[in-house]
């Protein structure tokens, strides 16, 4: 596959204290690996409503504010793409499995200790989030 152009992806973090909200994808790019909440940045979305969207389609939970906190660089190991880290402020809901066919489990990491392995798109993200780029209460 040839890519020709940079796609943009958007990263849903959700904490709770130093918890971050990972899940273990399958059946998808990146299978076997944990990944933040994300997906593709559609045509007339903002940043904002594309991470609520994902987070919601694949959570079930609704998030309450949320802020554009890191931007990375296109990676060629990531298709190209380019990710958007999104802080979800808070949130309401419970977390559970809404696609069962593209992840197995959600759960909540402590920074310091990140599952391995991580999806290749979700790295920058947390690697700007472990350096301090979230909102401080």
């Amino acid at each position: 596959m040839v890519v020709e152009h940079v796609r943009v992806g958007v990263q849903a973090i959700v904490r709770v204290e130093d918890r971050v909200l990972l899940g273990l994808r399958a059946n998808c790019f990146g299978a076997g690996t944990w990944g933040l909440p994300g997906g593709h940045l559609e045509l007339g979305e903002t940043l904002i409503e594309a991470a609520r969207r994902e987070l919601k389609e694949e959570t079930g939970v609704r998030a309450i504010g949320a802020r554009v906190v890191c931007v990375t660089d296109p990676d060629p190991a990531a298709n190209h793409h380019m990710q958007v880290g999104v802080e979800v402020l808070d949130f309401e809901g419970d977390i559970r499995v809404r696609e069962p066919e593209r992840c197995v489990s959600w759960e909540f990491w402590p920074l310091d200790a990140l599952p391995e392995p991580l999806f290749v798109g979700s790295v920058g993200v947390l690697r700007s989030v472990s350096a301090g780029a979230l909102h401080l209460p």
